[in-house]
């Protein structure tokens, strides 16, 4: 089959579906359409009294006793490949590659292999995700409707899909790189999973799930963390108002590199020591841009990385990159993840 070809929207298989627990990104996927179309047609049959709303279909037909399936969650079994390359001649700076934001399952693939070919063209000396590296969604709002299982199915193809793509950054990772992985605000509904229901304690752990500590990843799991590299502070993202990247700067009166609002930005601030400026960045993502929950509304997310080079007094030089359309020129190089 073509890649463009569109398969037609067979009502009656669309009904199917949607009634088996497809959501709106399955079914654009299923039917090789946009997310508009999709929520259109569901928006249509709904109208026609043809399907009912996706809250209806979980309140009569998920259990209410989710512990008594407790037994059936066991931990993955994932084989993880060795590194194999070396780090490379040495240099007067260390190099760092910051990714955020993937939201697995839901990566953009042109970005992502984007941000793969650059961090293999770039052999850093440093790998850090920044958090939101899992989306979580089949746990997001368990504290939100207590009537709702835990998906642990769905939670589990999640990681597959995160542990494939961790597999792809440590084959072209050197051995001795620093590699840093940060809980986000979506890594911490499991937090807010294990608060609501402390027999789960131990499964469906990102750290455990994705394998972090066997790849050699330092794993900050706490919420908000806060990580200082030299003379540069990283954190998932803490505040979330209009001026993301200046409340950051003035509440840590220092540099800092954060995540979290899928939008690059760069700003300087005074210095109290009147030595050199006070800088702040905000990274973009490499997730989808268009997500089904946002329906449609108008944003200003972009797909991006950051390089980040630190001299060996510490000082440094970020260098904020933004992946347009699937490409992206770094060193002189194009990128071109449509390919």
């Amino acid at each position: 089959m073509s890649k463009n070809k569109k398969i037609n929207i067979d009502e009656k298989i669309f009904i199917e579906l949607y009634n088996d627990g497809k959501d709106d990104l399955d079914l654009a996927k299923l039917f090789q359409r946009g997310l508009r179309t999709i929520q259109y047609t569901c928006q249509k049959l709904r109208k026609a009294g043809k399907i009912k709303s996706r809250k209806y279909l979980q309140s009569k037909t998920v259990s209410q006793k989710p512990a008594n399936k407790l037994q059936n969650i066991q931990p993955i079994d994932w084989k993880i490949p060795k590194p194999t390359r070396n780090k490379g001649k040495e240099k007067p700076f260390k190099s760092y590659m910051i990714i955020a934001d993937s939201h697995v399952p839901y990566v953009n693939t042109s970005a992502m292999k984007v941000a793969l070919s650059i961090t293999k063209d770039i052999n850093p000396e440093g790998f850090i995700i920044l958090g939101d590296f899992m989306d979580m969604e089949p746990i997001s709002h368990w504290l939100k409707n207590k009537k709702r299982t835990l998906e642990n199915k769905r939670m589990k193809d999640d990681y597959i899909e995160g542990n494939k793509l961790l597999d792809k950054f440590d084959s072209i990772l050197s051995k001795e790189c620093d590699k840093r992985f940060f809980y986000g605000n979506h890594e911490d509904w499991y937090f807010q999973l294990i608060e609501e229901m402390p027999a789960l304690e131990g499964l469906l752990e990102p750290k455990v799930e994705l394998k972090l500590e066997e790849r050699g990843y330092k794993v900050y799991d706490e919420i908000n963390h806060i990580e200082r590299i030299g003379r540069l502070c990283f954190t998932h993202g803490i505040y979330h108002n209009q001026n993301y990247v200046k409340s950051h700067i003035d509440k840590f009166q220092t540099n800092v590199l954060h995540a979290d609002m899928h939008s690059p930005r760069f700003r300087c601030s005074e210095s109290p020591a009147r030595d050199i400026a006070l800088v702040g960045y905000c990274l973009g993502c490499l997730c989808d841009l268009a997500p089904a929950y946002g329906k449609n509304r108008p944003n200003k997310w972009s797909h991006g990385f950051a390089v980040v080079h630190f001299f060996k007094n510490g000082y440094f030089d970020v260098d904020i990159k933004r992946i347009v359309q699937g490409r992206c020129i770094y060193n002189g190089k194009l990128y071109d993840g449509n390919k």
